[in-house]
């Protein structure tokens, strides 16, 4: 669930009547969020509510109101790939990326679930970092398990540039800490560091050859 902050007394009750509550609540609702269900019923029942801050996590791009998009809409666009700055811009920034989705631009991609298994082995490559106007180049995306491989899928500006800010931002942490563990861990010249591992076997969006590159699992 989300980051929740409380003091501790008061996070004590709310947990206590969580975990009394939340059983109940899986036995009529057995189904994904069922224990956030019994969360708010363990707050709503010792009568501690809660304040909604909207502004500390993104993850939706295509979301209305609930996620902190604004603070990205806001964003210049040279600065939506400039992970190097960002220092800069903590505090005007959200505070979590919550990577529960895909997201795409172009046949530029990023998702938990198409990561090859062994993505931190010291002779795998890491990932190719795209161009920083990467947002002004496609008002597209190809999915990398499309069906038909290929299509491509309208983009509206304002959702290429929020797709744009996470592909850029989660490539970027995905290979510093990829370069961090095989500094850490590998053997003396043995990390390779090269970012060249795309999604598609080619960028190209009118290169299709290949189908469907598959995950290494």
């Amino acid at each position: 669930g989300p980051p929740y902050m409380a003091t501790g007394k008061d996070m004590w009750s709310i947990v206590s009547a969580w975990t009394e509550l939340v059983p109940n609540v899986h036995h009529v609702y057995k189904h994904l969020l069922g224990e956030m269900y019994g969360w708010s019923l363990g707050a709503a029942h010792v009568g501690l509510p809660h304040t909604l801050a909207e502004s500390f996590m993104i993850s939706a791009t295509q979301i209305g109101r609930g996620e902190g998009w604004q603070l990205i809409d806001a964003l210049k666009d040279d600065e939506v790939c400039e992970y190097s700055v960002m220092k800069e811009y903590e505090d005007k920034l959200p505070y979590t990326m919550h990577f529960c989705q895909n997201y795409w631009l172009g046949k530029w991609f990023i998702g938990k679930y198409r990561l090859d298994s062994d993505f931190l082995k010291c002779d795998k490559t890491l990932l190719m970092e795209p161009p920083k106007d990467i947002a002004k180049q496609f008002d597209f995306y190809i999915k990398p398990g499309g069906k038909p491989y290929g299509v491509k899928e309208p983009v509206r500006p304002e959702v290429a540039k929020r797709e744009a800010f996470m592909i850029c931002q989660l490539i970027s942490r995905f290979n510093d800490a990829a370069a961090w563990f095989k500094d850490t861990t590998c053997e003396e010249g043995t990390a390779n560091h090269e970012k060249s591992f795309i999604f598609h076997h080619s960028l190209d969006p009118d290169n299709n050859d290949g189908g469907e590159k598959k995950a290494k699992w």
